[in-house]
């Protein structure tokens, strides 16, 4: 049967998380965005319907692919274009929805496309051969404990550790996250609010104080395809020896609240010192899971 493709439609969202979530069931390290978190990515300024492909057999999702066009690249003429997502028994639909993005790309000036890829991710590495890309940098290395066999250690040393306090703490964290991680205020504090509002969510977030300044936080949060697997959220310290007692005070209330597995990622500037920062993790008990990549290739 013959494979017709067509740009995003705010109908094929449910699909679109069908497929995905099925297609990468078995990846570590990976989760399929929700319904309602890709509603708002797909309803945020900016967006661009022609930069996302979805293709059909019969009138049903068989598979999906996304891309964005990098505003401002430096040099420009840049986007990031993630392999397609094809349910199996279509493959097919793997090159026909890799070669539409091209063609639309290069229409639009781009130049060089890149995504990232993993051997935990599918095919992701099969497809950056097949297709022609090039290693450009590490972007990620996942780790993962499973919390009935880890020891965990004793979370003393800090001044004090405390569960975070929206009233008391936000306006502090706010300026932590402008100053180290680059939001505007505005994102900050959504990105505060939202989690106030996500208690069900959220397992762990605590604070470090040192003279009633935060000198470190940490957060885990359920996986929302499964409540009893959880992740770390941004992990922000001033000195790495408050990283591992922070883990662990994570560890200890993943542990109380049931959760079976604990996952964290180095990334961003935590790169830097990955042989540190992993060392860390596996004197924890925590165990590598996968190393995600950028590749890269002209189009």
């Amino acid at each position: 049967m013959a494979y017709t493709i067509e740009n995003y439609k705010e109908a094929f969202i449910e699909d679109q998380v069908r497929v995905g979530r099925e297609v990468t069931a078995t990846w570590k390290s990976f989760e399929q965005s929700s319904a309602d978190q890709l509603r708002q990515v797909y309803s945020a300024p900016g967006f661009d319907p022609e930069t996302r492909f979805y293709c059909f057999q019969n009138d049903e999702l068989v598979g999906f692919l996304t891309s964005s066009i990098v505003k401002d690249a430096e040099p420009p003429g840049r986007a990031n274009l993630e392999f397609p997502l094809v349910l199996p028994g279509h493959e097919e639909a793997e090159s026909l929805l890799f070669e539409r993005a091209l063609d639309v790309l290069r229409r639009r000036g781009v130049e060089v496309v890149r995504t990232r890829v993993s051997q935990a991710w599918g095919k992701t590495c099969d497809m950056a051969k097949r297709w022609g890309y090039t290693f450009v940098e590490e972007q990620a290395i996942a780790y993962s404990a499973i919390l009935a066999e880890v020891s965990i250690p004793e979370s003393s040393g800090l001044d004090s550790v405390e569960e975070y306090n929206h009233q008391k703490d936000c306006r502090q964290m706010v300026d932590i996250f402008v100053r180290h991680y680059g939001m505007s205020p505005e994102q900050a504090r959504a990105n505060f609010d939202a989690l106030a509002n996500a208690k069900g969510q959220v397992i762990s977030h605590v604070v470090a104080r040192k003279n009633g300044q935060i000198i470190g936080r940490a957060l885990a949060l359920r996986y929302e395809n499964d409540p009893t697997h959880g992740h770390t959220g941004a992990l922000f310290v001033t000195d790495e020896k408050q990283r591992p007692l922070l883990i662990a005070r994570l560890l200890e209330d993943c542990r109380a609240k049931g959760i079976t597995s604990l996952d964290a990622v180095i990334f961003g500037d935590m790169l830097k010192n990955r042989e540190t920062i992993s060392g860390i993790y596996e004197s924890l008990g925590f165990i590598h899971l996968a190393t995600v990549s950028c590749y890269e290739r002209k189009i």
